[in-house]
Formats: structure tokens, C-alpha cells, sequence
């Protein structure tokens, strides 16, 4: 596995290990050189095998699925625990390991994007490896920005390259403007009558016609963020992903696939959950929407802890003292666990953008006035997918089209952006990221902020995380350059698009 390494370190690349070693090669004579190569081994890093380690590294290990589930998952409400130290976003306070997700993309994902894109840049025949990587680097590079605010970008990732170990923070406004620009020319770029990944692409397997319309979804999922911050930009790459063709239907979803057999390539968040399955449940925010609206979607997302009892989940903000008041007492076995059937196989699909969001989005576009359509049915299409995408997931059985009628009978849409964040939250379920980029946005669901003792905000649902301490240690001037102009290194403080 890659190694973890900070912000400092970026130079030293996984294709700079192989370049060392390769120098070493060249100081021997002829006939010790021969010795000193493994003739099962190559000397050249592979784009497809690059490519697979950059896929299942954005899919999340267990070093970002933890930290991710303790911030995200419960600034959210999707998930909840009793626990004082190791579960910072229950309780709106720091767990030491905000900066988790910042520590590894650098040390990993980023660098090795940079790299592949470097290496496919010169072939016309490359051109699909080529601008299928630019299309996975904004993807990662959308998940870093919007934790965090302004970061490392233009300069990311060139250490090895151009002995750049400092970069500067790019203001998050010209990343997204970056965005904007590397999808206008990657998505159109791509062509089918040349090569393209095969089985290391564990996304779409090289299907050029998928990845176009992965693009334009993710053009459509960024676009709506600058909904406050610049409508009129919003508007006009709202308009230009639907006209590129976003995605239809789930078969089109990203969906990145694991297995089982080598540790690398399990799914994190899973390997995460098995090791810490006891720390934390489903949050009662959560369950309560669910089982007040007859959502048949509450036995996919919890269970009971006998698989008998009623589904309760756990309040969120308290502790092992605090939580004697409440109905379930400090029983954690009382309250509702996460389905184990999707979250304790290794090999166990990870959902990472849908069908159903798409869905959802365009209706909120068609209430905005951006594009002609009906918002009611673009709406009923989202939740119907949103119930349905978790067929990917062996043995869940998913709600049939009846009991997506009978529930939209009951759950009738009244036109509001309210009723469209309420699916959102609830569609992008275990998708933290995105789930809390979405409420921060909206502004939906409404949810009941906590009011921990000691907490970080003043009682106030965070809008970011805090940068990686070794950041703050080891680019100090560009780290501090970047807190002048965002503003505090605090879970309060608002990013570019997340105006009030």
C-alpha cells in the first residue's frame, strides 16, 4: 500500500521509487545488474495498475472512512455515538484527526493522479487514460475542497515533478472555476476508437459513454454548488452537463467495486465498520424521518440489534452519563446498528455518485427556472432510484415500483427545496462526503444542531473541517496566507460557496 505521507513529502513519488531503484541498476556492470532484476517484476508503473490504486484510494480506505464517519457521518445525523473522544462530529469538538482525509489524499491519491496524467499527456493513443484522469481529479479534488475550503491544487502533487514541496493554497473559487475547465475538455476528448483502461478501471471497465456521462454528472453536481455564490455561472453549467448527457438511470452510477482477496482493494469503509462495529449506531434523526414517512427503505439502511425489536436509533450528542435520561438508556444494544448485509463484506460495493442525485438536482434546477421540465416528476424519479440503487449490494432486497407508488402517494411533493434536500440527505446515506457538501448548500434538512458541553461552534452544525496539523507545521507560510484570506482554521468558518 502507498504510503501516508505528509503534505512535505510529495516529492517523493511512487514512480520515484522506481526511478531510484533504476539508478541503481546503471552504477553496476552488465552482469550484476542482471542479477539484481526480478524477472517476475516490471520496471515500469502501469497505467491501468496507477489507475486501480487511484480508484480504490478515492473509494475511501479505512484511514478516511473512520474519520469520515466520526465527522461527517455524524455532523449529518446519519450516524451517532456515546463516545467522548473518538466520535468529534456528535459533538461538534475535535478528535485530533480532522486533517485525516487532507493527510492521505496528498500522500496518495493526488500525487499518483498528477503522475498519470503527466505520463498520458504526449500519446494521442493515451488520450482516453489521459482525460478519464483529469476527470478522477476533479472528482477527488471536489471532496477536498469542500471539507476544507481553499487547498494545495495548481502546485499539488509536483514535488517529484518540479521540487515544488511547499505549494500554495488555491482560493477555492479558482479551483472550481479548474473544474469548469478540465471537463469542458476532458469529456468530449474522450473517443471510443481508442484504448482505454480494461479491468483496472473498477468504475465503468473503459466504457467511454459511461465515463462521458459520469463527467457531465459531476459538472451537474458541481454547478449546483455555486447555486448562492454565482447563480448565473450555476445556471449556464446546470444547462451545458444536461445538454452532455448526465446519468439516466442506476445503471449509470458509480459504483466502485472491492473484492475481497487482496487488502488493497478492499472497501475501507467496511474494513472500518468490522473493527469498530460496537462504537457507534444510526442516528434517531435518521430513523425517526424514516419510519415517520413509511420509508421501506429502514431495514436496508438499520436493523435491530435481534432483528425483532423495533428500530430505534440513538440521539445524537450525548454521552454515557448524559444519555440515562433518554427512553433507551445507555443500552447501545437497544438502539439500531447499520445493515450488516452492506457493511460488513470487504468485497462490498462502495456508491460514490447516482442516478437518483442527478435526479433530484434537476428538479431543483427546474424550481430555480434553469431548465424547462416538471419538477414533481424528476423528483418522484429521484426518490424511486434513491430506493432502488442498493440492489448493487447483494442480499438487500430492494422496494418494488409499488411500494415506491404507495410511499410517493403518502409523501406527496409540494414543490419546496425543502422536500428536495430531505431526499437528498436521505439518498446519499453512507456518501458523507457529498451528504454533508449537500446540507451546507441547502440548508436542508432542517436539522436540530447539538449542544454538547465544550463543544467547538457554539452549538452551530460545523461548515468545514480543520487542515491537517503537519500542514500547519510544514507549509506554515502558505498555510497561514490561506487562514488570512478564508479566515479562521475552525470548523465555523464558512468556505467560497457556502455563503448564508
Amino acid at each position: 500500500m502507498l504510503n501516508f505521507r505528509m503534505m512535505k513529502n510529495t516529492q517523493i513519488k511512487f514512480l520515484g521509487y522506481i526511478f531510484v531503484i533504476l539508478l541503481s541498476f546503471t552504477s553496476c556492470n552488465d552482469g550484476l545488474a542482471e542479477l539484481n532484476v526480478n524477472p517476475n517484476t516490471s520496471d515500469v508503473l502501469t497505467y491501468d495498475a496507477q489507475f486501480l490504486r487511484i480508484q480504490t484510494a478515492a473509494s475511501g480506505p479505512r484511514t478516511v472512512a473512520g474519520p469520515m464517519l466520526s465527522y461527517a457521518g455524524g455532523i449529518v445525523q446519519h450516524a451517532a455515538s456515546l463516545a467522548t473522544a473518538g466520535f468529534p462530529g456528535d459533538k461538534y469538538w475535535d478528535g485530533g484527526n480532522a486533517g485525516e482525509h487532507y493527510n492521505y489524499r496528498y500522500g496518495n491519491t493526488v500525487k499518483n493522479l498528477v503522475d498519470l496524467i503527466k505520463r498520458t499527456s504526449e500519446d494521442p493513443e493515451l488520450s482516453n487514460y489521459h482525460n478519464i484522469a483529469r476527470i478522477m481529479r476533479v472528482f477527488v479534488f471536489q471532496r477536498i475542497t469542500d471539507l476544507y475550503g481553499d487547498v494545495p491544487y495548481s502546485e499539488a502533487g509536483l514535488g517529484f515533478e518540479e521540487g515544488i514541496v511547499s505549494p500554495v493554497f488555491d482560493t477555492q473559487e479558482s479551483i472550481y472555476m479548474d473544474f469548469f475547465n478540465e471537463l469542458e475538455q476532458a469529456i468530449p476528448a474522450l473517443s471510443s476508437s481508442r484504448l482505454t483502461y480494461g479491468p483496472s478501471d473498477q468504475l465503468y471497465g473503459g466504457n467511454i459513454e459511461k465515463w462521458k456521462k459520469m463527467g457531465y454528472s459531476l459538472m451537474l453536481r458541481i454547478a449546483m454548488r455555486l447555486q448562492k455564490v454565482n447563480p448565473s455561472l450555476a445556471e449556464n453549467y446546470v444547462e451545458k452537463a444536461i445538454q452532455g448527457g448526465v446519468f439516466t438511470s442506476n445503471a449509470d452510477n458509480m459504483v466502485m467495486l472491492h473484492s475481497s482477496g487482496n487488502e488493497d482493494n478492499w472497501n475501507g469503509f467496511n474494513r472500518y465498520m468490522v473493527d469498530n462495529f460496537n462504537g457507534h449506531r444510526v442516528s434517531k434523526t435518521l430513523v425517526d424521518v424514516l419510519v415517520d414517512t413509511g420509508d421501506p427503505r429502514l431495514t436496508i439502511y438499520a436493523q435491530s440489534f435481534d432483528d425483532i425489536s423495533p428500530i430505534m436509533g440513538l440521539p445524537n450528542g450525548y454521552d454515557p452519563t448524559t444519555i440515562l435520561d433518554t427512553p433507551g438508556g445507555d443500552d447501545l444494544a437497544v438502539y439500531a446498528w447499520w445493515n450488516k448485509t452492506i457493511i460488513t463484506p470487504l468485497d462490498a460495493p462502495r456508491i460514490l455518485m447516482t442516478y437518483s442525485e442527478m435526479c433530484l438536482l434537476q428538479a431543483e434546477a427546474v424550481l430555480r427556472g434553469w431548465i424547462s421540465g416538471d419538477a414533481t416528476e424528476w423528483y418522484n424519479k429521484g426518490v424511486g432510484a434513491g430506493m432502488q440503487q442498493w440492489n448493487v449490494y447483494s442480499g438487500i432486497d430492494v422496494p418494488s415500483d409499488t411500494d415506491i407508488d404507495d410511499y410517493l402517494t403518502n409523501n406527496p411533493f409540494d414543490g419546496t427545496y425543502e422536500m428536495i434536500g430531505d431526499q437528498y440527505w436521505l439518498t446519499t446515506y453512507m456518501n458523507f462526503y457529498e451528504c454533508f457538501a449537500n446540507l451546507r448548500r441547502t440548508g436542508f434538512p432542517n436539522l436540530v444542531p447539538v449542544n454538547y458541553s465544550g463543544n467547538e461552534t457554539g452549538g452551530t452544525i460545523p461548515r468545514r473541517l480543520e487542515y491537517s496539523e503537519n500542514e500547519q507545521q510544514l507549509n506554515t507560510e502558505n498555510y497561514n496566507a490561506a487562514i488570512v484570506r478564508q479566515g479562521p482554521d475552525t470548523y465555523t468558518t464558512r468556505i467560497w460557496w457556502d455563503v448564508e
